[in-house]
This record gives structure tokens, C-alpha cells and sequence, in this order.
């Protein structure tokens, strides 16, 4: 098969604005719009993608729930354990393919080298089956190494073998999540990915409460709804495929595989995986081995609420992305660096109100939420949500400096954060347990945000933090520290916390009010009474 070379800067550039063969054949003038412009634009439509993630973040919420309600924290601490492994096997098994995808799938259609375009979709599926043939054949046959001597629970090891299918499976989801991007509206990946599996999920979970199914019962039930998923995305895409013409340009022996273009991509990206692999699951997998389910499912309870603090910042990412691209092809530094930091800001402060309730308020949340047997557990949400809370303040760096192709210090931090969270996991795991992980957590998403900001400033030119953003970044260690305070002093209970938090969000919003440009980006705010005169 022949390889083709890396795509060009320009051709990135075009491709992360969304370029389709129909907008090549109608021809492109030159974007004339400010940066300005562009920047409100891409926080009015990033609010809107925000607002679609936390109605699927409320769905997925209940499901996990349900599910922590109706097991035993033994039952719980099984089922966690295997689907932090499945999920893992997302990035291992397509060897981060499935987010380059998109781009070399727009490139090919553009440029209507059909031979490629096929290619780099087949080169994707493929890696994923021989990936998956491999560790699932490996895992079933040294199972009693490899998981047994991890955990004595036999029940445990049968949720693993189950769940072991969601990753290829998953894996195979991203891939035509990439290939609707390009081809499709951005609703059917939203209806499907973002409502369609999890109603699935939460249906499955409603099932296991009403009829007290065992632990097993809710792995299947996973499965199928993975299954069902992918069903109907194959048929979605068939669908797709052949109203844009594009299925008559398949031809089997003709399909080229860009090895060369796609793989000298892949491991930037895949570094920054592994690093969030060693959050997301070498953390479970370390507290699997020395201790028992229950304190895995400790940890696991809260790590999701915990990650809520970088939903909207996740929201905000595909439209950033573009918008940085462009800017840094025309060399507009000054407007990157400009539009970093409002978007930075903006998400500090939409943010805010999530971390107030899951970092300060972390006890009377865990009891509300998973119960009285999670209350030890709150101590592991705070810290966790430091972390994740102190990325998203610091902003898009690690995607900014993609832009900027500091691919190589990019690599050397994700695996230094990798090896850091690991260390620190393994000092701290025997004594602290789910504590040791959390801190091992936050010390990874601390270091490896203050080294991308460190190198942040040669790359834009900018200080650590805007003047700009200072005021209201103030503002936030202000509110912050004082909803701390006052929940170690008054343990003023749910209600009177959120109230609290409530208080302290719109007081962050107002102080900011300036550097989110709200007046400017949002303008229908303006005939809001009283609301308007506030954001001017």
C-alpha cells in the first residue's frame, strides 16, 4: 500500500475549520471577520455545546447513582474496576486514531482522493480489530495472572471478562463519531452518542433496581447497549454515505492506507491519553491491587462528580481548536493569546459554580448524593476536584501548544505527569488507599498544567496569568476560600451551602463582568431587566 506525507500547516488549518467538498467547490474567500468577531462567535457556539454536555452529564449522573444506590459498595467496587479497564481500551486499541480520523477524512474528501478517505477509515477500524483480537484472546487466556492476581473476587473477574467487549466497542464509537463530523450534522452525533446509549444505560440501571439483578446482570446489560449503539450508528453511516454519492467511489483495491500521514500524528496524542488513562484508570487499577472492591468504589463513587469541574472546558474544545488554528496561520499572536485567555476565563467562571459545590461542599454533596457509607469519601472529591478545577483555570494550554507544534515538550510532559501520578500512587496507595490516589491525582494535574503554562508564555507570549484575567481570577481564590471556611466552621448543611455557593457564583460573575465580555458576546443579555444593566 502506498504512503502519502503529512498533511501541510495550511491543510490543517482548513480541515480545522471544517472544510467540506461542497464548501472547496463553491470556493473560499478570505475570512475578513476580526478576531474579535471570531472569538464571540466561537463562545456563543461553544455555550450552546456546553448546554447539550450537561444535559447528557445530568443523565449519565443518574445512572451512576442508581447503580451506586442498588449494589453493595463490594458489588460496586467489581463493577468500576472492569469499566475503567474497558474504557481504557478506547485509546489503546485504535492507537488514538479515532480523533485524527476526522482530520484526514476531510482532507481526502477535499481534496476527493476517494482511494485515501477510505483508507484512513479502514486503516482505523482495522487497528481496532487486530488491537482488540489481541488483548481480548491475551486477557481471556493469562485471565488468572492478569486479573486474578489483581483481585480475589470471582465475581469480579467475571465483570471484567464481560466489560472487556465495551472497549473495541467504544473504540469503533469514536471512529464514526469522527466520521459524522465530517459527512453529517453534528446532530446525529449528539442524539446518538450523547442521548441515545445513555438512555440505554440508565434504562438498563432502572431494570437492575426494579428486579435486584446481580452485578453480572448490569456488565450484559452495558454490552448490549454497546452493541445496539454501534448497530445504529453502521446504519446511520450507510445511510450517509450514500446520500453524498460517496459509497460509488468505494472501490476495495484501489483504497490506499495513509500509514505515514496518519501514524506521524498519533503519538503527541496518544502521550496526552496515556496521561489521562493514568488518571482515569491506573488509579483504579493500583487501588484494585492492594486493596479491597469497597475502597475502590470509595474512589470511584466521586471521580465522575470530580470531573464535572472540566465539562464545559471539553465543550468548549472543537470550536477553540479552529479559532487557534486559524489565528496562528495568520500569525495573529496577539489575538491568540487574547482569545486563549477570554476563553479561559469564560470557563473559569461557568465552572465555578460546579467546582463551589463538588470542592467546599464536597461532604454535604457525597452524603446527598451516594449516602452515609460515602461520607470518608469527600475528602477524595475536594482533592480530586482541585485538580481538575485548577486545569480548566489555566485554560487550553496542552491544545495550544499543539497549535503552535510543541509537540516534542509535549510529549515529555504527558509522560513525566504519567510516571509522576503512577509514583506518587504507589508511595501512597498501601497506607491512604483512595486518598493516596486522589493526591496522586492532583499532584499529576497540577504539575503537568504548570509546566504547559510555563512554556505557554514563549509560545503566545504571555505572562502567567493576563492582567486581564487577574481581577477576576482573584475573585474565584476569594470565593473560593471563603465557602472552605465557611463550611469548616458553620457546617452549614446542603441547602444552606448551596445557597452559599449560589451567592458566591454571582459575585465571581459580576467582578468578572468585564473580562467575559458578556455585553459584546451575548448581547440578547443587554434587554434582560435588571440582568442587562449588570453586564454592561
Amino acid at each position: 500500500m502506498a504512503a502519502d506525507p503529512p498533511p501541510r500547516p495550511e491543510e490543517l488549518v482548513r480541515l480545522a475549520e471544517g472544510a467540506t467538498v461542497a464548501e472547496s467547490d463553491a470556493g473560499r474567500s478570505p475570512d475578513t471577520a476580526g478576531t474579535t468577531t471570531m472569538r464571540r462567535k466561537q463562545v456563543r457556539g461553544s455555550a450552546l455545546l456546553a448546554l447539550g454536555r450537561a444535559l447528557t452529564i445530568l443523565l449519565t449522573t443518574a445512572t451512576q447513582i442508581v447503580i451506586v444506590r442498588s449494589l453493595t459498595m463490594s458489588d460496586y467496587g467489581a463493577f468500576a474496576y472492569a469499566l475503567a479497564i474497558a474504557g481504557s481500551g478506547q485509546v489503546l486499541l485504535s492507537l488514538g486514531q479515532g480523533r485524527l480520523l476526522s482530520r484526514f477524512m476531510a482532507k481526502y474528501d477535499e481534496q476527493r482522493d476517494y482511494e485515501r478517505m477510505f483508507g484512513s477509515l479502514v486503516l482505523a477500524v482495522v487497528t481496532i480489530l487486530v488491537t482488540s483480537s489481541v488483548a481480548i484472546a491475551t486477557l481471556f487466556m493469562l485471565s488468572d495472572e492478569l486479573i486474578g492476581t489483581a483481585v480475589e473476587d470471582p465475581a469480579t473477574v467475571e465483570v471484567v471478562l464481560i466489560l472487556v467487549f465495551l472497549a473495541p466497542l467504544e473504540a469503533l464509537d469514536q471512529v464514526f463519531v469522527a466520521l459524522f463530523a465530517v459527512f453529517s450534522k453534528p446532530r446525529a452525533i449528539f442524539v446518538r452518542k450523547y442521548l441515545f446509549t445513555p438512555g440505554l444505560r440508565l434504562a438498563v440501571v432502572i431494570a437492575l433496581a426494579v428486579t435486584g439483578s446481580s452485578v453480572s446482570f448490569l456488565a450484559l446489560g452495558y454490552l448490549a447497549a454497546g452493541v445496539i449503539g454501534l448497530l445504529v450508528y453502521v446504519v446511520v453511516a450507510v445511510q450517509v454515505l450514500r446520500q453524498r454519492g460517496l459509497l460509488q467511489h468505494l472501490r476495495i483495491r484501489r483504497i490506499v492506507l495513509p500509514f505515514r500521514a496518519v501514524f506521524s500524528f498519533s503519538v503527541p496524542l496518544i502521550t496526552g491519553e496515556l496521561f489521562l488513562l493514568s488518571l482515569t484508570v491506573g488509579g483504579v487499577l493500583i487501588l484494585g491491587f492492594y486493596h479491597s472492591a469497597a475502597e475502590v468504589a470509595s474512589y470511584r463513587a466521586v471521580f465522575n462528580p470530580s470531573r464535572l469541574n472540566n465539562a464545559v472546558q471539553q465543550a468548549f474544545v472543537p470550536l477553540f481548536l479552529p479559532l487557534a488554528a486559524r489565528l496562528f496561520a495568520r500569525a495573529d499572536i496577539d489575538g491568540l493569546r487574547r482569545s486563549y485567555w477570554h476563553t479561559a476565563t469564560v470557563v473559569a467562571v461557568c465552572t465555578f459554580p460546579l467546582f463551589a459545590l463538588t470542592g467546599p461542599l464536597a461532604p454535604e454533596l457525597t452524603v446527598a448524593l451516594f449516602g452515609v457509607r460515602y461520607s470518608e469519601s469527600a475528602l477524595v472529591l475536594a482533592l480530586l476536584s482541585v485538580g481538575y478545577y485548577v486545569s480548566v483555570v489555566l485554560g487550553f494550554n496542552a491544545y495550544t501548544l499543539q497549535v503552535c507544534e510543541r509537540l516534542r515538550f509535549l510529549v515529555g510532559v504527558n509522560v513525566f505527569a504519567a510516571v509522576l501520578n503512577v509514583t506518587v500512587a504507589l508511595l501512597l496507595v498501601q497506607r491512604h488507599g483512595a486518598l493516596g490516589i486522589a493526591i496522586a491525582n492532583l499532584s499529576a494535574l497540577v504539575a503537568h498544567n504548570l509546566l504547559n503554562q510555563w512554556a505557554l508564555r514563549g509560545a503566545i507570549k504571555t505572562t502567567f496569568i493576563d492582567r486581564r484575567s487577574l481581577r477576576c481570577y482573584l475573585a474565584i481564590l476569594v470565593a473560593a476560600s471563603g465557602l472552605w471556611v465557611f463550611q469548616v466552621t458553620v457546617d452549614p448543611g446542603l441547602a444552606v451551602g448551596v445557597a452559599a455557593a449560589t451567592l458566591a457564583s454571582i459575585a465571581v460573575l459580576l467582578i468578572s463582568r468585564r473580562a467575559l465580555e458578556l455585553g459584546d458576546t451575548f448581547p440578547e443579555l443587554l434587554r434582560v431587566p435588571v440582568f442587562g444593566r449588570l453586564v454592561r
